[in-house]
Parts: C-alpha cells; structure tokens; sequence
C-alpha cells in the first residue's frame, strides 16, 4: 500500500494506483476531487474489466437508514461493508468524503483506527483497487489539471487515429475516457466529437444500429452549438452506414460534401467526394476516372495521405474491373486489358505504400488482397499470398477480412451460399452482391471493408435453420426504456416463453424464479431471485457503451438452473455537464457475479 497526497496528473495517479492498488487524494473542492477520481477509477477499471463501486462517507448512515449515526460509527460502516463485499471479488472502489486530517494523520501502512488504516486493512490482502478522497482542501492545491479539456482532445485524436488505422478495439476505452473528461469540463463541443466517433467506431465494428443511434445523436448535438464541420462529418458517417446494406446513397454523401464547403473544411469535402464517386463508380457511363483524378487533387491540396491511399485503392479496383470504358459515357478506354491492368498495378502499389506510410493495416490488408486478385503475376510470385495477408487482417483483429481471404483461397460454394463466417456478419442484401469472374476470383462488394463486423449473437450455424427447436422453453427479455443513459434506471423485463410443442404451452407455469447479474459497470435491482412470470429489473448503467447481462432461470424445489441467457445493451452518453456519482448502497446487491 502506498499513500500519495496531492495528484495533479492523471496518468501518474493511474500509475500509482496500478502499482500499489491505494491512492488517497486530498487538498481539492469537493467536485474537482470527486471527478478526478471518478476518471481514474473508469481508466482502469474499463481496461481491466472491473466493476466499480463508490461511497461518501458523509452518507453511510442515510443509506442505511440511520441518518443519527456519529461520524465514526458512519466510518465503521463504510469499512465494514467494504470489508464484506468488494474484497471478495476484485474491483475499483472509490471512497470519497474522508474527513479532513483523516488521511494525512496515517503513516503508510499503519492502523490506527481511522477510516483510512480501516480501509488500508480491509483491502490488505485483495486484489481489489482502492481510492480514497480526502475533504482537507488546502491553498493552492488542485486534483484536476487545468487544462482538463485539452486532456479530452488529445484522447479524441488518438482514438480517430486508431480508427483510421483500421483497429478500433483500442479506440473504445479511450472514447470513454473523452466522454467523461468533456463532460466534467462541460465542454459540449468536445463531447459532441467524443459521441461521433463512438458512432464511428460503431460502424466500424458492424454495430449498425447502435451507430445510426450514436451519429444521430452527435449529429443533433452539433446543430445545437453551430458545429457545422461535425454536422458535416455525421452526415457522411451515416451515408457510409447505409451502403452495409448493399445500397449506397450518393445524394447523402452529396449533402455532406456541400456541409463541408459551407464550413470551409477542405479535407471533409475531399472525403465525402470521394465516398459519393465510390458510391457511384459502378454505375454504367459515370466518369469514374475523371472523378477519381478531382478527389486525389484534393487530398494532395490538404497533405492526406490515407484519402489518396484510399483513392487511387478504389480508382484500380474500378479499373480492374471495368470491360473496356474508360469511365467518360461514349468514349473508348486507352488501351486493351493488359494495359488496364499494368495501370490498375500501378495504382494499387501506390496505394499500398502509402498505407504502409500512413500506418493503416486495414487499407494495406484490402490493398494486398485486391491486388493478388487482380494480379495472378503478382500472387503467384509469392506463394504465401494468402498467409501474409490473413497475418496482416489478424494483427488488428479483422476476423471479417480473414473471412474473405479465405473465400478468396477455397473459391464459390458448390451451393451459391457464402461461407458461415461472412454470413454471420454481414447482411444478406451486401452479400448477394458478392460477384465471381470467369477465373473464380471474387468480386468483393466495396462496402464489405467499410466494416469489421463481429459475429451476430445466436445466428444459426449451417444445418441449424432446419432444426427450429419448438418443444422448448425460451427466455425472452425486452427493454421496457428507450435509449438508456449513464446512471439513471432502466427497466428491462423477463419473460419465460414455451414453444408450441412444450407442456407449459398448454399449462401454468410453475413457480420458477429469475436472477439478473451485471457483468461491467452497471448495477441490477433487485439482484435476488424473483417470480420469472412477470419479472422486472432495473438497470442503472454507469458508462456508456455496450453492457452485458446476465439471465439465470431456476427451479426454486430442486435448486436446479434451467436456463441462463446473456444480453447486450447499448448505453449512449447521458447530456453533456458534470457528472455527479453516486454511490450504490452496501450490501449483497453490489456483489460481482
């Protein structure tokens, strides 16, 4: 254990409190230091993986009724339950409200009765975090850098850096993060940013509707304080979400370029003219090349080098695919096939050492993949094609882009059904734009590398569509709330629901009982067993994104577990304006499953 005084930075308190697992922090008003360690305890806790719980001291007796409680009686309570419930599972707990003196009077280690040594004695031997508030607010002390809001850019950058990357696993604890420094800065600017890109990094991952949701809400957002950029760039991430469903929607993209030019933003309306000609570029007589020409001007006007990555990518899979015309209605191309293809080469080189410069593994995987495709020269003097591309998809956990790496190796099913693995998570309507050349060489729709979607939950594996089950009993489980926030109550229902063949189809139900467990940042009321017919619970989230639950249905005569489902729920961020926690009451409710 280790007592550290004043913290002023917020990487070197996370530091601290992973290395020795305590952190008391003093010498701050009440809300400075309440954020402060709110940000801490969600950093670590969201790459760990661990719940965290929070206490005020000052209302240990309210909460448990006893609001005549003597400050140290008040302290005991706080120890106790701590002692009781957070240290048999590992977690953060932040105790916030320690009384002044209270923790500058103990030496490291030691116990002398005070909350403090209480806490330093009950989190001895756990493998739980804990941070500790100090109410001894002394001059010129602060807990919160001063430039806070800048803390929440710079988190903002990194995050769209990762996504343009190709690797949004790591941009989402970072969005948290910006979410909450933007929030407890009040800067609505800044969390107008953070929630577009939660969107994109949404899309990104194939979570439509959780994206549509995120980037109509930041869209909204930036209306309201003249952002006409943002507005622009949502605008263009929504027009990008609908080609998943094998339908592009050029007029969108349209718009979004014109919202760009309207703010002056040169690099937003290179991007979105370069999305509306892809939406395009398959169309018979569009001038595809003169197009791509137009947008790659643009982006060497603003020094973009992943859009002129992208460009002249989807300008040599045009090529590569085109039957002869060069992209302008009624006029021959420049040459036969074997010189389009040396030009589409051409291309796709320049594009690949550009992703390779601009270090984006996602653009270079689909750059490497279309260009053995298009190129049997260039694939077969490299015989492990396939291996090094897959090895690229794999390093930032593209599953899809090795799915069609092995398409591309095994060729069409015998059946005209795409494989399990694609059709598991991509529409139907993007798949049946799947196309084959003469060679057995796939034509890959465009929008399937605007995604790295994951598999979909319960999709029915090859063979399981024929065997509907409807002699069983199904949880179904409904939201009863729209749109949850972070940190106020939403009601979920359980229903037990027998299929047409069960007994219970016919009968009553027996007595059965339903439980409902959190497994992240979220607390579930009641969290005991319950009558499942008709059972309700509330779900309190305490950060935004995707919160998974827990489902168990008993038989209370026999003890005996019948069935246990899980659920995602998506949390958008709550209004914009300082956030306040609030603590859960001690007891077995708050236990981690």
């Amino acid at each position: 254990m280790s007592f550290v005084g004043h913290i002023r930075d917020l990487a070197a308190a996370r530091r601290e409190l992973e290395t020795r697992r305590l952190l008391v922090v003093g010498g701050a008003p009440d809300a400075d230091r309440s954020a402060f360690l709110d940000a801490v305890a969600r950093e670590v806790a969201d790459e760990a993986g661990l719940p965290v719980y929070r206490f005020r001291v000052a209302d240990a007796g309210e909460r448990s009724g006893e609001a005549g409680r003597t400050p140290g009686e008040a302290a005991d309570a706080v120890v106790e339950a701590c002692r009781g419930v957070f240290v048999v599972h590992p977690c953060v707990v932040v105790v916030d409200g320690v009384p002044a003196g209270a923790a500058d009077a103990v030496p490291t280690g030691t116990a002398d009765g005070s909350l403090l040594a209480g806490l330093i004695s009950a989190f001895a031997e756990s493998e739980s975090f804990l941070l500790v508030g100090s109410t001894d607010a002394r001059e010129g002390a602060s807990a919160l850098p001063s430039d806070g809001c800048a803390d929440g850019w710079a988190l903002l950058t990194r995050a769209a850096v990762h996504c343009d990357r190709g690797d949004p696993r790591a941009a989402g604890p970072l969005l948290r993060r910006a979410v909450e420094a933007h929030q407890v800065a009040g800067d609505r600017r800044g969390e107008a940013w953070a929630v577009f890109l939660y969107g994109r990094m949404c899309r990104l991952r194939g979570r439509a509707e959780e994206a549509r949701r995120l980037l109509h809400i930041a869209r909204e957002r930036f209306r309201a304080v003249g952002e006409t950029p943002g507005e622009a760039w949502a605008c263009g991430e929504l027009a990008r979400l609908a080609t998943r469903s094998g339908a592009p929607d050029p007029d969108a993209f349209a718009e979004a370029r014109r919202l760009h030019e309207r703010a002056g933003d040169r690099r937003g309306a290179a991007w979105a003219h370069l999305w509306w000609t892809v939406a395009r570029a398959d169309e018979p007589g569009f001038p595809w090349r003169e197009e791509f020409t137009n947008v790659q001007g643009r982006f060497h006007e603003v020094s973009d080098r992943l859009g002129t990555a992208w460009t002249l990518h989807h300008h040599a899979l045009t090529l590569a695919r085109t039957d002869g015309t060069d992209g302008v209605s009624g006029t021959a191309g420049t040459g036969g096939t074997g010189e389009r293809r040396r030009e589409a080469d051409r291309l796709f080189e320049g594009a690949l050492a550009l992703f390779e410069e601009a270090d984006c593994p996602h653009g270079r995987a689909w750059t490497m993949l279309e260009y053995a495709l298009r190129s049997p020269a260039h694939r077969f003097l490299n015989g492990e094609w396939a291996a090094e591309i897959r090895h690229v998809f794999h390093g930032i956990g593209d599953e899809a882009g090795e799915a069609w790496v092995d398409l591309a190796e095994a060729g069409p099913s015998p059946d005209g059904e795409p494989p399990y693995e694609l059709a598991c998570r991509y529409p139907t309507a993007l798949l049946d734009t799947l196309g084959w050349t003469e060679a057995d060489e796939p034509l890959i729709p465009r929008a399937a590398r605007d995604t790295q979607p994951e598999p979909r939950p319960g999709f029915p594996r090859p063979g399981d569509r024929d065997r509907l089950d409807d002699s069983g009993a199904h949880v179904r489980v409904t939201l009863l709330d729209d749109v949850p926030v972070p940190d106020v109550p939403a009601r979920i229902a359980l229903q037990v629901v027998p299929g047409p063949g069960h007994p219970w189809s016919t009968a009553p139900l027996p007595p059965l009982t339903a439980r409902a467990t959190s497994l992240g940042h979220a607390e579930i009321d009641p969290a005991h067993s319950v009558p499942a017919d008709g059972a309700e619970f509330r779900f309190t989230p305490h950060r935004p994104g995707s919160h998974r639950l827990r489902f168990t249905v008993e038989d209370p005569a026999t003890g005996t577990v019948l069935q246990q489902v899980e659920a995602e729920i998506d949390v958008v961020p709550s209004d914009p304006g300082p956030h306040r926690p609030t603590a859960p009451a001690p007891g077995p409710s708050a236990r981690r499953a």
